[in-house]
């Protein structure tokens, strides 16, 4: 993907997000993200503006493992939403300059909305807020999975492969499920109900797949 397009769907998925946000309650924003059972609303907001921070800074050590993104919560978990996000307006154009400018070439930096448009499915299942446009997890799908694997997904939008080991097998699904399977977003059944060409490799690829451990309930976003 070219850097501006990469910037575009970055600021808007931030945009989204922000307007999402901006004036819930306070209940809202202490509600619990299903998908990150271990984060409130207010703290999903506070990652994602920390991630903008941190990448600004090149503070990419440790990225995107949990004792990188922790710090990122804790820093802002006793800020008014309303600091959190003026700080997200800041530096999120700066990620979005430092994209085009082609100064860095490191994957997560120069691609933000992927980690962006995952939690912004995340928000949507906690409050509500609507699912991210089609062309974010359209664009996920093709930069997660563009090497070859034994796994074919087929959807109304394209035919995807996965996994780097496992046996040979063809799913069906929508583009959306897949996009929120890969992040782990899906349970064990949820994956098993795919339209799979033979049966028994339901439960075999279930256990190759990204899973959370809270996906053992299945999500609803």
């Amino acid at each position: 993907m070219d850097a501006k397009t990469s910037a575009e769907l970055y600021h808007a998925s931030r945009e989204r997000v922000s307007a999402a946000v901006r004036g819930l309650s306070p209940a809202d924003l202490d509600r619990q993200v299903p998908a990150c059972p271990q984060w409130s609303v207010h703290n999903l907001v506070s990652h994602l503006t920390g991630v903008a921070a941190d990448f600004v800074a090149g503070n990419v050590a440790g990225a995107p493992r949990p004792p990188w993104t922790a710090v990122q919560v804790e820093t802002r978990r006793n800020l008014p939403i309303d600091v959190v996000l003026d700080e997200w307006a800041t530096t999120g154009p700066e990620l979005e300059q430092l994209i085009v400018s082609g100064t860095t070439s490191h994957p997560l930096v120069c691609d933000p909305w992927v980690d962006t448009g995952a939690h912004e499915a995340d928000l949507h299942g906690a409050i509500g807020s609507g699912r991210p446009p089609a062309d974010v997890w359209l664009a996920v799908l093709d930069w997660m999975l563009d090497e070859p694997g034994p796994l074919t997904v087929i959807t109304p939008d394209g035919t995807y492969s996965a996994g780097s080991e496992g046996p040979a097998a063809v799913a069906r699904t929508s583009s959306y499920e897949l996009f929120r399977a890969i992040f782990g977003r899906r349970s064990v059944q949820q994956v098993q109900e795919w339209e799979w060409d033979t049966p028994e490799h339901a439960a075999t690829w279930t256990l190759h797949l990204a899973r959370l451990p809270q996906t053992s309930v299945p999500l609803n976003d």
